[in-house]
């Protein structure tokens, strides 16, 4: 309708990422190290957990927290360390936090008092079956496990040390 717009002469010259013809192959990656590739992240999973053994191979104990916005908020997934607060409710201190597995973040705040029993209540679980060997053998120290309960520690392997609740 007289507007100045560009002359459409579009070119479809190049397929698949390349030009066509026989050399339209070109940058097509292939998919044939798939299962060597699952078997390499197996082992390396493995390894890791001989690693780190017998502290959890998912890393820290995270809160369950509720994403932003209205689209997500209903549902409910990890979040980065738990609140000084909540640290408060069990009776934990935050630098003692770190050295036990319990990740803790200084600038979540709660707002709702149903957040923060939950992520109590996972603290509790998380300490109830928390086992500190002691950095001697010799001279256990106050808030070591007893050394019977030492002798088969089964090493947390799920991918959440704690799985979100449903």
């Amino acid at each position: 309708h007289g507007r100045n717009n560009v002359i459409p002469n579009t070119h479809f010259r190049k397929v698949n990422g390349c030009q066509s013809g026989r050399f339209n192959r070109v940058f097509l990656k292939t998919w044939l190290d798939q299962a060597g590739r699952a078997r390499r992240r197996a082992q390396n999973r493995q390894k890791k957990a001989a690693r780190v053994f017998p502290r959890p191979t998912a890393g820290l104990l995270r809160p369950v927290v509720h994403p932003p916005t209205q689209r997500y908020n209903m549902k409910l997934r990890l979040g980065k360390g738990f609140t000084l607060e909540e640290l408060k409710e069990v009776k934990i201190n935050k630098k003692y936090a770190r050295t036990i597995g319990i990740a803790v973040d200084h600038r979540r705040k709660n707002k709702s008092a149903e957040s923060l029993q939950l992520n109590v209540q996972r603290l509790k679980l998380y300490l109830s079956k928390l086992v500190i060997f002691p950095r001697k053998a010799s001279k256990p120290k106050k808030g070591d496990t007893p050394k019977e309960e030492l002798q088969n520690v089964v090493q947390n392997t799920l991918k959440e040390i704690i799985p979100i609740p449903k």
